[in-house]
């Protein structure tokens, strides 16, 4: 079964998995609500992305939103609070699609299913190194790993399509029924490290030099693997703490996308991630002081550019 693809909120990962696809020779669109990045892809003749320190330039489709072509499945890349405004905006010739959420954080999901059904619903996560290096250029080196299943429990032929087309091009992937532990994993490492680099506007090979920031991302995933499990996520503590290990000693220069999205003055995923969290140890009735001192830090910081634009000009 050959299937046709879209990625819906094309940033550094989206346009990355597009980009692989595309390389085996499957059909890939890329899809975003402004229109920078496709009209560079467009102007260069393809996307430049940089894999594994070669550089490649991918004849591959892109568009706005609105103009997307049908397709068999569209992978979901957007911010969380993005989703309700994408689905909600969908061209009626997607509807019939299977959508594939890979986005960080939590509940995703089920809001995915709100709005397209449980049955085309695909809930996963992904963990890999990607830059947005200016609008029609990405890169990403490194392993990656992705996790992936039928949001309603059954086993699905599109699914596994998906799977072995990713294993093909170079995306390790895995078709389980325990993706949501895998989910709340990703989770938990998200929240120890991507509001610390965040707002250090550091990297995680910063806190392998400075050692007291990766200690400081250990705590608070101590912290987060408690709610993850009292959830019923079976999280694997250990595995949480080396991934962090492993990020801090081989990811030297990853700027990751809360990082990315605060140095372009956008909104972050903070709400989905440490921000559940807090909400998540309050229905258990416990504090996780750590984590919510970061979302509280991140919520200012995301709004510290507009502030800074009304200072007063003094002539």
């Amino acid at each position: 079964m050959k299937l046709s693809y879209s990625v819906l909120g094309a940033g550094a990962m989206g346009s990355v998995f597009g980009a692989r696809l595309a390389l085996k020779g499957h059909s890939v669109e890329l899809l975003n609500r402004t229109p920078d990045h496709s009209k560079a892809i467009k102007e260069q003749g393809g996307l430049i992305c940089h894999l594994d320190q070669q550089k490649h330039l991918i004849p591959l489709q892109a568009d706005l939103v609105a103009r997307a072509k049908a397709v068999d499945v569209v992978f979901i890349f957007t911010k969380t609070h993005q989703i309700k405004e994408a689905l909600a905006n969908l061209p009626s010739n997607l509807r019939s699609a299977h959508f594939i959420t890979l986005q960080n954080g939590l509940g995703n999901g089920e809001q995915v299913a709100a709005y397209v059904g449980i049955d085309q619903t695909v809930e996963g996560v992904s963990i890999m190194p990607a830059e947005f290096i200016k609008p029609g250029e990405v890169g990403s080196a490194g392993s990656s790993e992705t996790w992936m299943f039928a949001a309603n429990g059954a086993q699905n032929e599109i699914v596994n399509q998906v799977g072995e087309d990713l294993n093909q091009a170079g995306l390790k992937t895995h078709i389980t029924g325990n993706v949501r532990t895998f989910i709340w994993q990703k989770a938990c490492f998200n929240m120890a490290m991507n509001a610390l680099c965040g707002l250090v506007e550091g990297s995680p090979g910063l806190l392998q030099q400075f050692p007291d920031g990766r200690q400081l991302a250990h705590e608070i995933a101590e912290e987060v693997i408690t709610i993850a499990q009292f959830e019923g996520a079976s999280v694997n503590p250990e595995k949480v703490h080396d991934l962090i290990d492993y990020a801090c000693a081989d990811h030297t220069h990853h700027r990751p996308s809360m990082l990315q999205d605060l140095q372009a003055q956008r909104l972050t995923e903070i709400e989905s991630l440490n921000g559940y969290l807090v909400t998540a140890a309050r229905k258990h009735g416990k504090e996780v002081p750590l984590t919510h001192l970061m979302a509280r830090l991140i919520r200012l910081r995301e709004r510290a550019p507009e502030f800074w634009a009304k200072e007063p000009t003094y002539h």
